[in-house]
Formats: C-alpha cells, structure tokens, sequence
C-alpha cells in the first residue's frame, strides 16, 4: 500500500494536485487547521500553503507551518534556478513572508518551514538544503524536510491506516489501482471501495469526513494512476462517480440555521470532487473532440471497430459527456462573476468552446443524426438543455429536424432504427427481422419520439410534422411513448445507481397532437412534484442531478425540455 501511495504521490503535479487537492485534506487529518491555499495570479511570498495546529503524536505544542511545495523528484539543478527553484521561494519566505504577512495572532509561534515534495530531495541537493538550513535555523524558525516518504507515511497513519480503512475498501482500491487499463473493471471497483468507504453506517459527523476525505485520496489515487497509463476513459468515468457519491453522503446532514465549520469542511471536499471531474473532462475532451472534433470522420474512425453499433453508441456517449460539461461549466460561470471575474470568465469561455466542439462533432460524425437507441434521448436533451442555458438553440435545430426524420425513415426501410433493447449482443443483431411482433418487442416503448415530436413545433412545418406521426403510427401503433418524473424515492436512491423509481407517465403519444402532448406535459409537471425536492436541485446543482441521469440511464424529465425566459 505504501509503494503505491509513494508513486502516486510522485506523480503528482504541485499546481492543482499536491497543494490545492491532497496536501490541504491530509494536513486537515492529521491535527492543523489550514489557514491557507494556493490561489492562480497571486503572490504567495514562497508560501503555497500555511497551516497551525499540532500534529498529532508529534508536536507538544502548536506550530505555524509553511509549505513550499515541489513536484516530483528536487535535484540540485531545482536548487537556485528553473521552474521548480527552491532557493530563491526559501528566501522569499523568510525575507518578506516572516516579516509582513504573519496574522498577529499567530506572531508569538514557533515556526516549521517545510520544504514538500511528492517525490524526494536528491542526494545531489542534499547538501544544498543541509547548509541552508543549518545557516538560517533559529530558536523560533526551524525547516523540515516532506518528502513523499513522509506523506505517505502521514497518509498510512491518518487516512489510510489499517485500523480505519477496512480490508474491503483497501482491496477494492488496490484492485481500481492495478486495473486502471481497463475502464470497465476499474469503475467497477472504484464504485466497490466508494461504497464501503460512504456507506450509511458510519454517522458521526468526524467519521462521515474522514470517509470523505479519504475517498478522495483514494480517487484521486486512481486517477493519476490511469493518467500515467493513458487511459483517460477511466479518469473520466471514476471522477463523475466520485463526484455523485459525495453528493449522496453529503446530502443527508441536517440543514441549520448557520453553516457550522463541519458543513464549510464538507463543502470543501465536494468542490474538491467537483474540480477533480473538471480537470478529468477537459484532459479527456483535449485528447478526443476538442482535437479532433472538426475532422470529418476522426472520431468515429477512432472508435476502431467494425460494427457501426459500436460507433453510435460511443458517439452519443461522447456528445452526452460533452453536453454535461458544458452544463457544469456554465453554472459556475454564472456563479463566480463578483468573487473571481478571470476565473468566471475563463469558464464562460470553456462553454462557449464546448458548444462549437458540439456543433463541429455533429457535423462531422453524421451517426448523431441516427441514434440506435431510445434512451439517447438523454444525450439529446442534454445538448438541447445547454443550448436553451446559452441561447443557442437556432445552432442545434437543423440536427434535431434531422433526427425527427432519421429515426423514422430507418422504421420504413427496417434499418437500425432506435430500439429500447440494450444488451449489446440483441442490438448488434437489431432488427433482426420486419416482423410486426419484432417491431412491437423492439419498441415497445419510447421515451425518444415524445421528445422530438416535443421539439418539432419548433423546427419542422406541418407536412413534415404529419410526416413524422403517420410513419410512428404505421410502423409501431402499440408502442407506449412516455416521460419520466422523479418519485419521493428518488433522492435516495439515484446517487448511488438505483434505477427503480419514480413516475412514468404514458399519455404523451405523438398521434394525439402537440397540443394534447404539452397539455400532459403540464398536468404532470404540476402534479409530479417530487423533482424540488431532490436535494442536488434544491441547492441549486441542478448539473449534478442531470448528470446522475446520465450516468445512471435515467431519462431527462420534462422539466428540461423547455426552459421559460
């Protein structure tokens, strides 16, 4: 366990990983009270991170601790010069951080100026930093050295310690660790450690932290280990889990009055999931449709397989994850202005970047005018939602009439049209003939034509409205068309992947008329009121329950269908 934590450790990044997302949760653990992190553009007078407290089973009394930060290995070319320069940030703690940016009320304090590092001081800098010290040692000041030996021996002992993290989450995670060349296997003992680690029966508010942050590291774990094996498809996967399973432990605390310092530490764990599956997403989109997003064909060739199936699905699968990061991108854009206007509108310019990647992918990948499955109405309602949220529908129209056309010209001529069977092997074999009881059986629901049908008042003229209702009505009369609403069950089981829930609602068929089909719509939307209670959307993440949906094959409710300005 430790050789891996001591990898992992080295292969951190100071900007992002070791100072912002590992270092502030184990500091935190082991007894300090973190006065301060990092901030991009600011002066930090050498000092990425400072800290007070005792740590516990070492210090008898408090400390101030100042942490200049390294990543990887320190050689001696790292001593005086270069990006990871470590004399000149020593000097500037002691010349100008010592002297002008200590709170008065921590001035009385002994002070440990810890030089950290993931990796560890080469022998060819050792004597650098054992003169250096020895010179500017003092009564009051003294430095330590925090390699990646004595993080991970911190981390042993206070997040990882054998008394606190059990046999099955450390064998879960071991196993998430060696399998991170295969995504699949990976997620699925991510999901196993994630759910031994967060499960109900540890309540304390000091224990369900603990969890948490040691969750995190473990993730985070994961994650660097499978951006060491270029693997990012399982980056991606685990960080969006990670980040739904927070959400269900931390959902569950007793709304108060006033935040407590328990609730601000919570709050901070789930914005360092937050930012994990930011990170994750944009170094998976850089690789995929950010790269190649505009070569006619790239991404459909890279899926490397025969079977257009496999193309479809992986797709959708991408302009779904696409949709959900510019979702997210464009809540916090619209959060940030007054606290962080740089920041705000660096994010503002990411969702901006994340649409037109959208349009060039449909543009280029012509399989997203065919879905091959009826749940791809998620992906679809997903990009429709963030093009209401940018006011950028006119840009997503021309595709949607296309798919309205699609899927039930594909219902004539028996060719793959959107079936709601998902075992592979049934729809690598779909349509496996014309039959009408084939037909019946491969459709014998819809959540998709409800929804295009939806938009087609939007987009489409009468004929081809007319169109579109006379071939569903001819190819598949029996299929049930119907919309999906959250129950009161929801909220507890959607995080964690329950699907049996909620309330379908089936009087929305095409053949009615749009008229009948919006004046359901609204009867159930006023009757199926549970969606307000769900607490993501209560606290105003309305991103993170849409992503639940995705992740978890949940159709999108008609709540977000159409967005009222």
């Amino acid at each position: 366990m430790k050789i891996i934590l001591k990898e992992y450790l080295a292969s951190l990044r100071e900007r992002g990983d070791l100072d912002k997302s590992v270092l502030p949760n184990l500091l935190s653990e082991i007894g300090l009270r973190v006065l301060n992190t990092p901030m991009i553009g600011t002066r930090q007078n050498g000092v990425d991170i400072a800290a007070v407290g005792k740590i516990k089973g070492e210090d008898k009394q408090r400390y101030l601790y100042l942490f200049c930060i390294k990543a990887g290995n320190i050689s001696r070319s790292d001593w005086s010069t270069g990006i990871q320069a470590v004399r000149p940030e020593l000097d500037e703690i002691r010349d100008v951080y010592l002297r002008s940016n200590i709170a008065r009320e921590y001035a009385d304090l002994p002070i440990k100026i810890c030089l950290c590092c993931g990796g560890e001081l080469e022998e060819t800098a050792l004597m650098n930093w054992a003169g250096y010290t020895d010179r500017y040692t003092t009564e009051k000041v003294s430095y330590e050295e925090w390699n990646g030996d004595r993080l991970a021996d911190l981390m042993m002992r206070s997040l990882l310690a054998r008394e606190l993290l059990d046999e099955d989450p450390r064998r879960n995670f071991q196993k998430a660790v060696a399998m991170v060349n295969e995504p699949n296997a990976c997620y699925e003992y991510a999901r196993a450690f994630l759910g031994n680690l967060l499960s109900e029966e540890h309540c304390t508010d000091k224990d369900q932290l603990l969890r948490l942050r040691q969750s995190f590291i473990c993730l985070h774990a994961v994650i660097a280990w499978a951006i060491e094996a270029e693997n990012l498809e399982s980056t991606y996967k685990v960080s969006e889990l990670g980040m739904l399973f927070c959400w269900n432990t931390i959902r569950k605390r007793k709304q108060k009055k006033r935040p407590t310092k328990h609730d601000e530490s919570l709050m901070f764990v789930l914005d360092q999931f937050l930012k994990l599956y930011l990170t994750a997403s944009e170094m998976y989109f850089q690789k995929t449709a950010y790269t190649h997003g505009r070569t006619p064909h790239a991404l459909s060739v890279a899926v490397r397989s025969r079977e257009s199936v496999d193309v479809n699905l992986a797709m959708f699968e991408l302009l779904g994850r696409l949709a959900m990061r510019g979702i997210w991108t464009d809540l916090f854009s619209r959060g940030l202005p007054e606290a962080d206007p740089d920041f705000s509108k660096s994010l503002a310019e990411s969702t901006k970047h994340t649409l037109d990647t959208m349009v060039s992918v449909i543009n280029s990948n012509p399989t997203l005018s065919s879905p091959i499955r009826d749940d791809h109405m998620i992906e679809i309602a997903l990009v429709m939602y963030l093009a209401q949220l940018t006011q950028s529908e006119s840009r997503f129209l021309p595709w949607l009439k296309s798919i309205s056309y699609r899927t039930t010209f594909a219902l004539i001529i028996n060719s793959q049209y959107p079936t709601c069977l998902r075992d592979y092997a049934d729809l690598l074999a779909h349509p496996e003939n014309s039959d009408q009881s084939y037909l019946d059986e491969a459709c014998v629901g819809s959540i998709l034509y409800p929804y295009v049908y939806f938009w087609m008042q939007y987009m489409a003229n009468e004929k081809e409205t007319t169109e579109f209702t006379e071939r569903l009505k001819k190819k598949i009369p029996n299929c049930t068309h119907q919309a999906w609403f959250p129950d009161e069950d929801s909220d507890d089981l959607i995080w964690c992947g329950e699907t049996y829930h909620g309330i379908c609602v089936t009087d929305v068929s095409p053949h009615d008329g749009h008229e009948a089909l919006v004046d359901t719509l609204n009867k159930a939307i006023e009757t199926c009121t549970a969606i307000s209670e769900i607490s993501a959307i209560k606290a105003g993440l309305v991103p993170l329950f849409l992503t639940a949906c995705r992740h978890y094959r949940l159709p999108i409710p008609p709540n977000f269908w159409l967005l009222e300005r």
